[in-house]
């Protein structure tokens, strides 16, 4: 899935904002937005951080928020392009299991069945006296019963994690046009 923003901004002020756009700065809506993920999880227990500790993460980062709760770093190319992915049962309500891995060769080597792997990035290049600002996310299971459940999953998600995506982009489209 492709979604993209035209900035009018450097490369380098876009990339700036890619890396400093905090939670708050996308919608007063996102946290709520991310909440119903993880809802069934909550009503059952698991995955329930303290408010204190919700409204701290709020404040950082949006992308810091992303490594913290388990997306790994897959590359930087410094005013260009991040890289980051996850590995998980997504489709779950529980919220299945997550696989945390500390490197890219570890992202890479994983290939165990019943879990798929999420890569995206935030691709920024210029284009004359505009930045084309870019996401992709791209999914990769082992194999068709996986590929079934996640297919299933994403038909229940992909509009609200379409907005997410619309929403950080133009987010991060005025952070960098006011900068």
């Amino acid at each position: 899935e492709v979604h993209q923003v035209y900035v009018y901004a450097s490369p380098p002020q876009v990339f700036a904002a890619v890396k400093s756009l905090r939670s708050v700065e996308i919608s007063p809506l996102l946290f709520w937005m991310l909440s119903l993920r993880s809802l069934p999880a909550r009503l059952l227990g698991r995955n329930n951080p303290p408010t204190g500790e919700v409204e701290e993460a709020m404040q950082k980062p949006f992308i810091e928020q992303l490594f913290a709760g388990g997306f790994t770093n897959l590359g930087e190319r410094p005013d260009e392009e991040l890289d980051f992915g996850l590995i998980g049962q997504f489709w779950e309500l529980s919220g299945g299991k997550e696989v945390r891995v500390g490197s890219v060769d570890e992202f890479q080597a994983f290939h165990q069945s019943d879990f798929a792997k999420v890569a995206a990035n935030l691709h920024v290049q210029p284009d004359g006296e505009r930045t084309v600002l870019t996401t992709e996310t791209r999914i990769w299971a082992p194999d068709e019963a996986t590929r079934r459940k996640f297919a299933w999953y994403w038909q229940l998600i992909s509009l609200g994690s379409g907005w997410i995506r619309w929403l950080w982009l133009n987010a991060i489209k005025r952070k960098a046009e006011q900068g």
